[in-house]
Order: C-alpha cells, then structure tokens, then sequence
C-alpha cells in the first residue's frame, strides 16, 4: 500500500515538473521571438549636415592678483557656482586701510587750511589793505598839499621831501596788501592750496583702490574652475588666483566639409552631443560661418551657440554637430538603427504573414539617425534585434515611437 502512494506521489511530481518547464519553455520562446519595431509612415525629417567640432567658449577667465600679498580667506571652492560681483578671496588689507586713513588725514587738512583762508586769514588781509589804502589816501593829500605850500615857499623842502616819502612807503604797503589778498583770493597761493588738496584726493582714491584690489570679486557669472591659493599663502603680484568658465555664452566650434557650405546659414537649428554624454542632445544655434576655407582639410569653420549648457561640459571638450537644414517633408524615414549592416548589402528584417523576413533596403541618409527609404511600402513593420528568419511565429514588443529617436 504504502509503495503504491509513493509511486502516485512520484507521477503528480514530475507531472508538475513537465508542466513548470513547459511554461518556462513557452515563456523564454516568447520572449526570445518578441521584437520591438517601427511603422513606416511619411514623417516630415529636416536634412542635417554633420560636422565634428569642440567647445572653444567660454574660454578660462584668469583672475590675477594686481599686488602682492596674503591671502586673508577665500570664499569659494572649486566647482561652484559664482555671480558677477560676488566676493571669492579676500586678501590682508591693513597696511591699505592705513594708507587710507593717512590719506583722510592729509585731504581734511589740506581742506582746513583751505577754510581757514577763506574764513579768517583772507578777510584779515583785506582789512588790512582797507587800512592801508586809507592810510594812503591821507599820505597823498599831505603830500600835495605841502607840495602847493612849498611852491609858494611857504614851506621848507625838506617837509615837503618827508610827505612824498611818506606817500611812497604807504604806496608800497597797500600794494603789498594787495598782492597778498589777490594771492589768497585766487593767485598762486590759491592754486597752492588747490593743487595740495587735489593731489590729497588723488593719494586718497589710490589707497581706497588699493583696498577693494585686495577684495578679488567675480567679474563675470560662472563656475570656479580651479583656486590656486589657500589662507594664508603668499601672493605675488600677477599671479593667477582662481579660474572661472562663463556658463551663459557657451559655444562650440566644428569643422564642416566645404560641400555642405550650399545647404548652410546663420540662424539654423542644430543638435550637439559631446563625446563624454553622448546620448544627450543639446540644442543650439548656427550664428557663424566664416568666410575662409582651410584650403589643407577642405573643411570651413563654424560657430554654435548651445543653448543651456550643462555643468559637465568643459572647455576643450570634444562634440558631434548635427545641423538641421531644409526639412524632407511627408516622407518615409526609419531610424537608421534598425537597419542591419552584417552583410556586404544593407538590410532589414521585416514581419510578414507573422514570421521575420530578410529584405534588402535602399534608401537616403539624413544625419546619424535616420535614413529615407525608397524601396518599402507605407506601413511596412521593421522589426528590431530579429537575427536570422523565424521559423516561428514572431511576437510584437514595444512600438518604437519617431520622437523616441
């Protein structure tokens, strides 16, 4: 009895077996015989012109140090994102802060004295030339009148000859007067005073900018590329601080093939993929073309703008350019990525009657990653990853979509 349970628990067993591995064998079949594919239907494709290129902008920005001195702290690391006028190091300026107020010092009094002319000593000076010129009017009225005396010889010569000599001292006093008010006025000790506050004004303006040079601030929004001194460090007059790549200007330089000059203006489209990502496209703009040829590479040099540029994009790095040119309108086009390039003929694989069929396949490149077909009907199913005819019944997968490309 217990011999014949066994044997019945032994045929439900590999009766279970045959059936798991009738499933696992039908589901690694489907899978094995499942393609994705492509329609064909017209699609409007824009002609490309190809071209290899590099970023040349932003070039590195070198901040350079316009004195020497120690770096008191810096205020950014290598990597970060920095605006226009943003601090990035600071360097020791208190001997400059001292020449500041020393030049503060020397400008107000320079100033005070100044005010001190203007407020006290010249006003006393033209009191003094009032007294003078009074004084010189009652020495030339005693001098003509003891001249007329002395014609009548009603006086001796000798009181005449001290009134005129009295004249010419008092003469000479108030144009001495004179010439000292004038000079305080607007003469050479004026322009004295003047000269001396503007050179103070200027000492004050070099030892003020003496200061904010010792403040490195970015001229420019970017991302720090290197910092070369740390706090503390010693820096000589120009050497080069830190560098910063511009993030807003980038662009890309390539070289195109002079053929392609026809199909090429200011303004067009274009895709960039750079080597180190190349799966990603950035878009950008054709804004020059220059009007020489490198007469050696037969090749002509173009200027993209990239529109927003990625954080890992360094100057120097190389790119693949794909200009869109004048679009190929209603048209039968298939992602160059379904065609099989294994035999000395271009082919495809595609489903008839359910199964996979090898068929030769002509068409038109249109950049890297499509081709316009000419030999295939509307509708046509491209099959995907299909290696040899099935013998099987193919299973369709995932319908490749044109905005999938």
């Amino acid at each position: 009895m217990w011999l014949k349970k066994k044997n019945n628990r032994i045929k439900v067993l590999v009766g279970f077996l045959t059936v798991l591995i009738f499933l696992v064998g039908i589901r690694v079949y489907i899978k094995k015989n499942t393609f994705d594919y492509y329609r064909l239907k017209p699609l409007d494709i824009n002609q490309t012109v190809l071209a290899n290129g590099r970023v040349s902008f932003p070039l590195p920005y070198e901040i350079t140090a316009t004195s020497s001195g120690r770096i008191s702290a810096v205020h950014c690391i290598e990597g970060e994102l920095v605006h226009e006028g943003q601090l990035l190091i600071q360097m020791d300026d208190y001997q400059d802060r001292l020449g500041v107020q020393l030049a503060l010092g020397d400008l107000d009094l320079a100033r005070s004295k100044q005010r001190n002319i203007v407020e006290e000593v010249l006003p006393k000076q033209e009191e003094v030339m009032y007294q003078n010129q009074l004084e010189l009017e009652e020495a030339e009225k005693e001098m003509n009148r003891l001249k007329s005396l002395y014609e009548h010889s009603a006086v001796p010569a000798v009181e005449y000859e001290k009134a005129a000599n009295n004249y010419q001292l008092q003469l000479s006093r108030y144009k001495q007067a004179v010439f000292a008010r004038d000079s305080l006025a607007g003469g050479s000790g004026a322009a004295e005073i003047e000269a001396q506050i503007a050179l103070c004004d200027v000492q004050l303006k070099i030892a003020q900018k003496a200061v904010e040079d010792k403040k490195i601030v970015s001229p420019i929004s970017g991302v720090i590329s290197n910092v070369n001194f740390s706090p503390d460090q010693w820096v000589p007059d120009g050497a080069v601080l830190l560098t910063l790549l511009c993030r807003e200007r980038l662009a890309v330089e390539a070289d195109v093939d002079q053929k392609e000059l026809s199909n090429l203006e200011v303004g067009q489209s274009a895709l960039v993929a750079f080597d180190a990502y190349p799966g990603e496209h950035l878009k950008a703009e054709l804004t020059y073309i220059s009007p020489q040829i490198d007469e050696q590479k037969g090749t002509c040099l173009l200027r993209l703008a990239v529109e927003n540029g990625k954080y890992y994009i360094r100057h120097g790095m190389a790119a693949d350019v794909e200009i869109l040119t004048e679009p190929n309108r209603q048209v039968l086009a298939l992602p160059k990525q379904f065609i099989d390039y294994s035999e000395k003929t271009p082919f495809v694989w595609i489903l008839q009657k359910g199964r996979a069929v090898k068929a030769p396949v002509t068409y038109i490149n249109v950049g890297e990653r499509w081709v316009i077909i000419e030999n295939l009907p509307e509708s046509t199913m491209v099959l995907t990853g299909a290696k040899k005819p099935g013998s099987f019944r193919i299973h369709l997968g995932r319908e490749v979509r044109p905005d999938e490309v």
